[in-house]
């Protein structure tokens, strides 16, 4: 009879833990929802607006959202005294990376999807306004960023490679990355290896390498992370990088602070550690991730 008295009080202890979890998952599913509709992140299903959905990130006009309120702690800082505003493109291609920053009239396109969003990318970008790429950055060789890169290639006009630096890992050898390289051949781009302390100029905006991987069998610590700093805005990018990229990052010195961050590695927990996190202290942190 104890043991049967001690099973049910155990069984109700149960179901109230489970009461409790279930509570809590709605609590959160509520507040995902609520972030979604500040943030605008729905899939593009057509319609007459490109953008429709998609955050933006816009210097002057903070951030905008279609039909959607943002609290004020979360916007952006104003415009700059001339006028060039910086635009964040955090583009919805699912579990996959494509971010494009605008500054002024130039563009660069940080990483490009993955083959299965090739259409949508390549149909935003024009949307957006594009028509010459500037920079185009290749954070690592995975298939989720690289995807859909030659197709980039192929369609637009694009100024300069940067790469990640392949000396410190074995050379990919799938056929996603050939062809990127293929592209990048036939129409003889110049190509760029990833130092730490390059910078590219982008308008009044300067894109800068901090760092540039670690010695891997790993492609995610290959990633390439860069901040872009430009009057009105600075943003913070990471790739896939994991614990190593982020120790080597702090090691280094780098001035790792910015109003906005793209977590690495889509929010995984391999990456943006609580000692990384304090140092850049972001307003704003994206995470491109499917459903």
């Amino acid at each position: 009879m104890a043991k049967r008295k001690t099973s049910r009080r155990s069984r109700g202890k149960t179901a109230q833990q489970q009461a409790a979890l279930n509570n809590l998952i709605r609590t959160l599913i509520g507040l995902a929802a609520a972030l979604a509709a500040i943030l605008g992140v729905n899939h593009y299903m057509g319609g007459p607006s490109p953008w429709e959905g998609l955050p933006v990130f816009d210097g002057s006009s903070s951030v905008s959202a279609p039909a959607a309120s943002v609290p004020a702690s979360s916007s952006a800082p104003s415009g700059s005294a001339s006028g060039e505003a910086t635009t964040l493109r955090f583009l919805d291609v699912g579990q996959a990376d494509a971010t494009l920053i605008q500054q002024g009239s130039g563009f660069i396109l940080i990483d490009a999807a993955d083959s299965a969003h090739d259409e949508e990318l390549i149909h935003d970008l024009q949307a957006a306004g594009v028509q010459t790429i500037d920079l185009l950055i290749m954070t690592h060789p995975h298939a989720d960023h690289i995807g859909a890169m030659a197709d980039v290639l192929e369609t637009f006009t694009v100024k300069q490679v940067l790469l990640p630096d392949f000396d410190k890992a074995p050379l990919p050898t799938t056929r996603t990355f050939e062809k990127v390289l293929e592209q990048i051949e036939t129409q003889n781009i110049p190509t760029v290896t990833a130092q730490p302390g390059w910078t590219f100029t982008l308008g009044e905006g300067t894109l800068t390498v901090l760092g540039a991987g670690v010695e891997t069998k790993n492609y995610n610590e290959l990633s390439i992370a860069g901040r872009f700093d430009s009057p009105d805005l600075t943003y913070l990018f990471t790739g896939d990088g994991e614990s190593g990229v982020e120790q080597d990052l702090l090691d280094s010195g780098a001035n790792l602070s910015a109003q906005v961050y793209k977590a690495g590695h889509h929010g995984s927990s391999t990456s943006s550690g609580e000692k990384f996190l304090s140092y850049v202290r972001p307003q704003i942190s994206i995470i491109s991730c499917g459903v």
